[in-house]
């Protein structure tokens, strides 16, 4: 599958572009300059032809921003090692040094380069590029990436360039003609809604185990997601909110297809500052949702905080899987054990009783391979399916060793079925449902999860009166 990097200055539009090839809103989009760090990618058609498309962030020369350096290395390793063709994006309303710099830069690369001029939004706006023939580029595209104006014409300099021959529909649809069949390429090439794209991928989704490593800021998330991948998938810094968009991976993990998502650092509500900051809490929440099973990243250094609470509540809520790291614990306080330390956080984390807890070091690969083999875990056991005759025994069983009066007659369960999946999900029927109190649940609770090994998830059981 060819790949394609968009690449140029910070505020030219990159982000834009890219949700608009792409079509829905995968990077977050703000008028803030240099609001992408990490490289985004996704897939894209072109005519029926799946391309990968790449975000990168924006190339300055020179910088106050302390991350510039990485930044800028980052998108011109992706432009030269990933990339079989690069769109170079300007703003038609600004021509800057920095432009003619970086593509004497990527020019060594000796890939196809278009030059596309974007923010040309009316015929008015044609005047102003003539400016940008000086850079020397032979291949010119003007599009509108906000008013997907032009974006057609792009994707035909894409296949033109790499040789590939455009089918007549797409000719059609280029030439403005509203055929019936250039409706039906249009409908079957590219994706105009969330909806379609989502449904698109569900067949390959269902194949994944979905895992989120969430967590605060300067967690290590970034690091062990790149620990685990073998290389730099995301920026790392000791600054603090380094990570804005959600970067996910899809890779073979011991024979299991894993979908994992490095998400950014979710900060209190009263410490987020801009609408930046904003999309970013919000992607990382939705990640949250999509995950099977989320790795929630603890410092040890700074201890368990209230903000370590409050995602782990938004991890219990959601009903998801849940793996407890301990990072830094290679450079923790003298004298501190690991016994001390789980007992700590599950003092610290009563509700999250059926957690598992791991000490790591997120810049080793096999203390790395090990939390991710406890998700591994987790999520397959979240997908367990059992029979209604081990279930009904076991149950009666729990309430022979322990139970209580309904009214006056005994608490009796007849039987017990699941329900569901991912999480698990049972129907318990009995004679007397609302008359059990909360401790008698969170005994049989804690005794079912024990026995049928439902450790790192939650369980949902429903008590039902039995009908005639």
């Amino acid at each position: 599958m060819k790949n394609i990097a968009i690449i140029g200055r910070p505020n030219v539009g990159k982000s834009t572009l890219f949700n608009r090839l792409v079509g829905r809103r995968k990077a977050i989009v703000d008028p803030i300059a240099g609001v992408t760090r990490d490289v985004s990618i996704a897939s894209m058609y072109i005519d029926g032809i799946e391309f990968n498309i790449f975000d990168t962030g924006g190339l300055l020369d020179i910088s106050d921003d302390s991350l510039n350096d990485k930044v800028r290395e980052k998108a011109l390793k992706t432009a030269f090692e990933n990339a079989d063709i690069l769109l170079f994006l300007v703003d038609a309303h600004q021509t800057h040094p920095d432009d003619r710099y970086f593509l004497n830069v990527i020019r060594k690369s000796s890939k196809p380069i278009i030059l596309t001029i974007n923010k040309v939004d009316s015929s008015s706006h044609e005047n102003l590029i003539s400016d940008f023939y000086s850079l020397g580029i032979n291949d010119i595209v003007t599009i509108s990436a906000e008013h997907n104006n032009g974006i057609n014409d792009l994707k035909y300099k894409i296949l033109e360039l790499l040789d590939i021959e455009p089918t007549q529909e797409f000719m059609d649809l280029l030439r403005g003609k509203k055929t019936k069949k250039s409706k039906e390429a249009l409908e079957e090439s590219y994706y105009e809604t969330d909806e379609e794209i989502l449904e698109d991928e569900a067949t390959e989704e269902e194949k994944l185990i979905n895992i989120a490593i969430v967590g605060k800021p300067n967690a290590g998330k970034s690091t062990l997601l790149n620990t685990l991948l073998g290389k730099d998938r995301s920026i790392v810094s000791n600054i603090a909110g380094t990570t804005r968009d959600s970067i996910d991976e899809v890779f073979n993990f011991k024979g299991d297809n894993i979908c994992l998502v490095d998400t950014a650092g979710i900060r209190k509500k009263k410490n987020v500052n801009t609408d930046v900051e904003y999309y970013s809490v919000n992607r990382a929440v939705k990640a949250i949702e999509a995950s099977d099973v989320c790795i929630l990243m603890l410092d040890v250094l700074e201890g368990l905080t209230d903000q370590d609470k409050t995602i782990a509540s938004l991890i219990v809520e959601r009903k998801k899987g849940i793996v407890i790291a301990a990072n830094k614990w290679d450079i923790r306080e003298e004298g501190t054990t690991w016994n001390d330390y789980e007992a700590y956080m599950k003092e610290t984390f009563p509700v999250l009783n059926y957690a598992f807890f791991a000490r790591v070091c997120a810049t080793r690969k096999n203390d790395a391979e090990k939390l991710l083999s406890l998700a591994v875990r987790v999520a397959k056991t979240r997908l367990q399916k059992y029979e209604t005759h081990p279930l009904t025994d076991t149950m009666v069983r729990l309430t022979r060793e322990y139970t209580i009066t309904a009214g006056n007659t005994p608490f009796k369960i007849y039987y017990v079925t699941q329900t569901g999946v991912n999480p698990p999900a049972f129907a318990i029927f009995c004679n007397q449902p609302h008359k059990l109190n909360a401790h008698y649940k969170r005994y049989l609770e804690n005794r079912f999860r024990e026995i049928f090994d439902f450790r790192g998830t939650p369980i949902i059981l429903n008590f039902r009166k039995r009908g005639k």
